[in-house]
């Protein structure tokens, strides 16, 4: 038995986009032959496992197998909504699986034969991120001769979906996120390149370690980074960075700080497709409403009945918060940038009087993404608390 496995997408892939294995085979020998393909969650975060998978081989001796759909979980990640601590590692958020290989056959004594390769080692293992990319991306890393993992693993891209360049208030969330493609954990250094009001110019410095497979939420706020946002001449802009020994392995991302002052100031944040959470900062009009529905039942009048009684009882209620949001005015890459807001499947609002997030969906996504106003571009999302209470 001559058994190889390829892993085309690389070793970080997301599960809502194909994640294919082609196993070759160079002897096809017994009656019903057919190569096994074994699938085994490592860090027990995937249900359902292991999976064995069996396929036909083609003429050339290959079979395709698309696994994506034994690697779906719900979860709810990680993150932290008021910063305070630079580097986070959020091992909840992957799930490691490994593979391995074989192949099963009748043998002349119409007896099931099967026999596995033993695949041990990384190159044998897949990080999986929940996600996944829209068609023209896939399309687009196609013609390129690319995938995802090669353009933002190995190419050093945050895992963000916000434009860089976007702005901020001196007080709100700022996160980027990012994986390491080397097998060996790594001491970087995290810098922040800053501008004051004034021109001046300067970096903050600070040493992290990133291991292998795991995800890093880093927090960027002004207050985390120990940013001057109260003075005559606070911080305007900072772009944020890691490097190894000198050389950049993660992309500059750059923050502008917007000192105007807002009425309303309101704090999203939203599971990517690449498994960060976006933070975003709306600074229009907010609207709160509490919609509820209820049904009724019918009862008979007593004669013992006083002016408390009734005759239509209420016997179920459920209501839930709803929040009515404008963004504010907003470049036109930050309006784009919302389609990756609507997408996605987790969103939580910041409840400014108590400090914590509440789940929320999208309930107007068919509205039109802004509206142009002397170059100004703004766009109401409509935001329903992700709960049916009952009381």
């Amino acid at each position: 038995m001559a058994l190889n496995i390829t892993i085309p997408g690389g070793a970080v892939q997301l599960q809502g986009t194909e994640i294919r294995v082609k196993i070759n085979t160079d002897t096809v020998q017994g009656d019903l032959y057919r190569v096994l393909l074994k699938i085994t969650s490592e860090d027990a975060k995937l249900d359902g496992m292991p999976q064995i998978l069996e396929n036909i081989p083609d003429a050339n001796g290959d079979a395709w197998f698309d696994i994506s759909g034994f690697l779906y979980r719900y979860f709810v990640p990680s993150f932290s909504s008021t910063g305070g601590v630079l580097a986070t590692e959020r091992d909840d958020i992957p799930a490691l699986i490994s593979l391995d290989i074989g192949e099963s056959y009748v043998d002349a004594n119409s007896v099931r034969q099967e026999n596995w390769s033993g695949l041990a080692g990384a190159q044998y293992q897949v990080t999986i991120l929940q996600g996944g990319l829209a068609e023209f991306d896939k399309n687009l890393y196609t013609e390129q001769t690319t995938n995802w993992y090669n353009q933002f693993i190995v190419g050093g891209k945050w895992l963000n979906t916000l434009p860089s360049g976007v702005k901020i208030a001196p007080t709100a969330a700022a996160k980027l996120w990012c994986m390491s493609s080397a097998a060996v954990a790594l001491n970087l250094t995290f810098k922040a390149d800053y501008t004051l009001q004034d021109g001046t110019t300067g970096t903050i410095t600070q040493a992290v370690t990133v291991n292998p497979g795991s995800i890093y939420e880093f927090n960027v706020d002004p207050a985390t980074l120990g940013l001057d946002v109260a003075s005559a001449n606070p911080v305007v802009s900072y772009e944020c960075y890691l490097e190894n020994t000198g050389v950049r392995v993660i992309e500059k991302f750059t923050f502008n700080i917007d000192y105007t002052w807002y009425e309303y100031n309101t704090q999203v944040f939203a599971f990517n497709r690449y498994s960060g959470v976006d933070p975003y900062w709306f600074t229009g009009k907010v609207k709160t409403n509490f919609p509820a529905e209820h049904s009724t039942a019918q009862r008979t009048a007593q004669n013992t009945d006083t002016t408390r009684q009734r005759t239509q009882v209420i016997s179920a209620k459920s209501g839930r918060r709803k929040w009515i949001v404008n963004t504010g005015h907003k470049s036109w890459e930050e309006i784009q940038a919302l389609e990756h807001l609507i997408m996605s499947r987790q969103l939580w609002i910041l409840d400014a009087t108590t400090g914590y997030v509440v789940p929320v969906n999208i309930e107007n996504s068919e509205e039109a993404l802004g509206s142009i106003d002397d170059n100004l571009h703004d766009f109401e999302i409509v935001l329903t608390e992700a709960h049916n209470n009952r009381y």
